[in-house]
């Protein structure tokens, strides 16, 4: 059995250098659907890092809308490396894991995000979450419900609900100490060095032995660049929740509201698709709010859920989740 005492909360940064200058072995960042395309870490780490915080809320949301558009295309060009390899497509990947360090990388980025999540620049999505729950009369159960917080961005977001919610914060690069460091897609694998004589003190796969009551997905699903990865972030939910269990998903109002292949509608039909039943959902100015009951089994149909044009006109975006 895996050791419960001493597992310990890691917070490593993406572009973390030693005292002598030298850049610090940094772990990959999964980008794409083949599990061997990453972004090369190490190489980001070894170029010079200049990203600032934006001076406004538009600013930062441009550059984070940037950064996006920088992971989207570095997973199209690693796809295009991984079936015929060329110089001119490995020129092409190195310009972008330059943008993308000089933005400051993983790191910039989440601290943007972190910026984005205060009350003047559009405040902490859990603080939507905790009043559905509360409505639903859970906090009056008689055992505290457990909670999975996926790109947990702070281990304070349900601090006020510490009596009856047990949280499990988890993101791949930490950014507090309290937050597990944990790949949502890798949960329930068997580690690939499960051999190599890891501290075990480190293992924190206990903690997922269990299903979860709730399990949070605030904007990370749209942060992958591959939208069957996408499909699988949302099936991999389905698989970690228990009986009745609830799904938080947020997404960017763009991505169900000016998208060619997404709408509300579509996301419906893919949540129910996998046995998920929708309680609620919210528009505000920027986000969009759902909340999903584990009610069913998954559907036994395969390819309903493909890369399907809703919308053809111009001025759409390309974001998709296919099952």
């Amino acid at each position: 059995m895996p050791k419960t005492s001493k597992s310990k909360r890691r917070s490593l940064p993406v572009t973390a250098r030693s005292s002598a200058g030298s850049a610090v072995p940094l772990p990959p960042i999964h980008v794409d659907g083949h599990e061997k395309v990453i972004i090369d870490t190490q190489s980001l780490a070894s170029l010079p890092l200049v990203g600032k915080l934006g001076k406004s809320s538009t600013e930062t949301r441009r550059r984070i809308n940037h950064f996006h558009t920088l992971i989207k295309e570095y997973s199209k060009l690693a796809a295009l490396r991984s079936k015929a390899p060329a110089p001119e497509i490995d020129e092409k990947i190195e310009c972008v894991e330059r943008e993308m360090a000089q933005m400051g990388g993983l790191d910039w980025y989440q601290k943007a995000s972190l910026l984005g999540q205060c009350k003047s620049r559009g405040g902490d999505t859990s603080r939507w979450l905790v009043p559905k729950l509360r409505d639903l009369g859970i906090h009056k159960r008689g055992s505290k419900l457990r909670l999975l917080d996926v790109g947990a961005l702070s281990c304070l977001n349900y601090a006020k609900e510490r009596a009856w919610v047990d949280v499990v914060p988890i993101d791949l690069n930490s950014q507090e100490p309290g937050i597990y460091q944990q790949d949502f897609l890798d949960i329930g694998k068997q580690p690939a060095d499960a051999q190599t004589g890891e501290d075990e003190d480190d293992d924190i796969s206990h903690l997922f032995e269990q299903p979860f009551d709730v399990l949070c997905l605030s904007l990370v699903v749209n942060f992958i660049g591959d939208p069957v990865r996408r499909g699988d972030m949302l099936k991999q939910a389905r698989r970690l929740l228990a009986p009745d269990g609830l799904l938080f998903l947020v997404l960017p109002l763009s991505c169900v509201t000016n998208s060619r292949y997404l709408d509300d509608e579509r996301l419906l039909a893919i949540a129910q698709h996998l046995g998920l039943e929708q309680l609620s959902m919210h528009h505000t100015a920027k986000l969009a709010h759902y909340l999903y009951r584990l009610s069913g089994p998954e559907s036994t149909e395969s390819g309903q859920f493909k890369k399907k044009i809703l919308y053809s006109e111009g001025g759409r975006n390309n974001f998709s989740i296919v099952i």
